[in-house]
């Protein structure tokens, strides 16, 4: 249950409860399961609060920890600003609890926003509604009250000083200043700023009301996304680029590039390490670097596979912390000699293909997305996951389990790379031998009693414990796609989508009817002839009711809570009903 704090927000324990009302008004229970993972796009520590830290998300949500990042919370209840990504946090070194945040639109406009209380409640304090303004961040150094602001984004910077209340867009004659990516000003002096666009890099000395380009040295194309100050010397400072690091040691006049023994050329962000002399981090798409002798040469500490999205350090315990795409947070005290998972509460793990395991239906199987080294194939029984599969698989996939002839259970995993079989509960994983011509586009287990891939050549029936793939006599050729439908009796209903129109299976024959999709410049509606229009399975928010129907089966109870961003829905024994999110994690209903 959630518990308040001093510090301002609220934590939750591992397994998160929900109180909700099932279709009949009998008390039932939603469990939050701990699938924890996050795309982390910033982290801040609190200057006032020892071993606190905060965090902003890509599906503009925020966390914070108060043990050094070994657990973390939502800042608030439910979504904080849905449909936006955190682009820039700031914890404010002036006033206790004050946080400042700025947020892109995912397709348009950005938001400013403060808040007094932790992340608890926010305050907007400016909006775009269709330019991107907002891709960076920064607040002025110094004790002045409110601070000077500053946000970047398409059309250049914008300058607030008077805490965000109004808003001048600087450096308009400036060119080549639009595109902002990062924005940094000089810690000793509040009046020069940097920012860094997507064509090298600009700063103002006398705030904002000129700019000039600061690029000698550097490649034209040279995106600058951070910057990292020297604390003794704040001419000297680090970028991070699209193509390796840069340094400059008088204030941005001069560059050099720097990228001996980087695996990766793309770096998100740039550290020197305060209490390691010489130590410096880079975050690339390609891995955590790292340099001890001052930057003249790098080496990749952690696993390839780990794209790091941002870096903190907080100055008084030297813990480096570690943000990635969806793998969340990890930290190291030793340099990053060695790196720990900390992503416990970060709760925005992908979850889809939820599947019962056919010979025993109170296990579930789930296939855990964009989750970097953690996706793959899970498993859920009750409120205990874990990972089950042990080889490297896709970033995303569709997966299907069915018995073989031996009674054994098989699972499926079907992406765009092809087709992946295990025949040892999802252990280990192997191409089939003889798969299916094309590329695969659609894979439907139950209810079929085998799986049906739907590839850009056919439609196959799997069979032989998933050695075999035999096309289905009587389907299309050339599908571009395929979804399942219901009949009127709730029976399944495959159909196959080409550029000839729509051919629909039940099961055992096709009607090969070329349905198309528009008659006389209006959209056929369902009708004896053209078939039904329901989906086999669904599952929908309806004004808080989560309604979930397959086949002829439906359950509708209280969802746990509004804005999920629902994916998936499997049934298990005792009436209870998994749902899995695209950024929510997965969640289990208990009657």
């Amino acid at each position: 249950m959630r518990q308040p704090r001093a510090s301002g927000f609220r934590f939750l324990a591992s397994l998160f409860l929900f109180a909700a009302l099932s279709r009949c008004g009998t008390a039932a229970t939603w469990w939050r399961l701990p699938v924890w993972g996050a795309e982390v796009r910033v982290l801040t520590t609190d200057p006032f609060e020892g071993r606190t830290v905060y965090c902003g998300t890509s599906r503009g949500n925020f966390y914070g920890s108060i043990d050094g990042g070994a657990t973390w919370n939502s800042l608030r209840a439910g979504p904080a600003f849905p449909g936006y990504v955190v682009t820039g946090l700031v914890a404010d070194r002036r006033v206790a609890g004050r946080l400042w945040a700025s947020l892109a639109g995912q397709y348009a406009g950005g938001l400013v926003v403060r808040s007094d209380d932790r992340g608890e409640n926010w305050t907007v304090l400016a909006i775009w509604k269709t330019v991107v303004a907002t891709r960076a961040l920064a607040v002025s150094p110094g004790n002045a009250n409110p601070p000077l602001l500053a946000v970047g984004g398409d059309d250049g910077v914008h300058i607030s000083r008077d805490g965000g209340a109004t808003w001048v867009r600087t450096g308009e004659g400036t060119e080549g200043l639009f595109q902002v990516e990062s924005l940094a000003f000089d810690p000793s002096e509040a009046r020069t700023l940097y920012a860094g666009t997507w064509r090298q890099a600009f700063r103002t000395r006398d705030g904002g009301a000129s700019w000039a380009r600061i690029a000698e040295g550097m490649v034209l194309d040279a995106t600058v996304y951070a910057w990292d100050f020297d604390a003794a010397n704040t001419k000297d400072v680090w970028v991070s680029t699209c193509g390796w690091v840069y340094r400059t040691r008088d204030g941005g006049d001069r560059w050099a590039r720097f990228k001996n023994g980087f695996t990766n050329r793309r770096s998100h962000t740039i550290r020197r390490d305060p209490n390691r002399p010489g130590v410096v981090y880079a975050a690339t798409v390609g891995g955590l670097h790292r340099s001890l002798d001052d930057g003249e040469t790098w080496a990749r500490v952690s696993r390839e596979s780990l794209v790091v999205t941002a870096l903190e350090i907080d100055r008084r315990s030297g813990r480096l912390y570690v943000g990635t795409e969806g793998e969340g947070v990890f930290y190291s005290d030793d340099g990053a000699a060695t790196l720990k998972a900390a992503s416990v509460g970060l709760a925005e793990g992908r979850v889809s293909d939820l599947v019962a395991d056919p010979n025993d239906p109170s296990r579930m199987l789930f296939f855990r997305a964009y989750g970097g080294d953690e996706s793959g194939v899970w498993e859920a029984q009750g409120m205990r996951v874990r990972r089950v599969s042990r080889d490297s698989l896709p970033a995303a996939a569709s997966l299907a389990a069915f018995r073989d002839a031996d009674g054994k259970t098989v699972l499926v995993l079907s992406s765009s790379s092809g087709v992946r079989i295990s025949r040892d509960g999802g252990e280990r994983w192997t191409a089939p031998a003889a798969p299916a011509p094309g590329v695969p586009l659609s894979l439907f287990g139950a209810p079929f009693p085998s799986p049906v891939l739907v590839t850009t050549a056919g439609v196959f029936r799997i069979s032989e414990g998933g050695r075999a793939f035999h096309p289905i006599a009587g389907s299309p050729g050339a599908p571009i796609g395929a979804e399942l439908l219901q009949d009127g009796a709730g029976g399944p209903l495959l159909e196959v989508r080409t550029s000839d129109g729509l051919f629909r299976w039940n099961g055992q024959s096709w009607n090969n009817r070329k349905h198309g999709v528009l008659k006389g410049g209006l959209f056929l509606k369902a009708s004896a002839t053209t078939g039904p229009a329901a989906q086999y399975s669904s599952l929908e928010d309806k004004e808080g009711t989560l309604v979930w129907e397959e086949g002829g089966r439906r359950l509708a109870v209280s969802s746990p809570r509004p804005g999920l961003a629902l994916a998936t829905a499997a049934s298990a024994p005792g009436g209870r009903l998994y749902v899995g999110t695209t950024g929510d994690g997965l969640f289990l209903f208990e009657p």
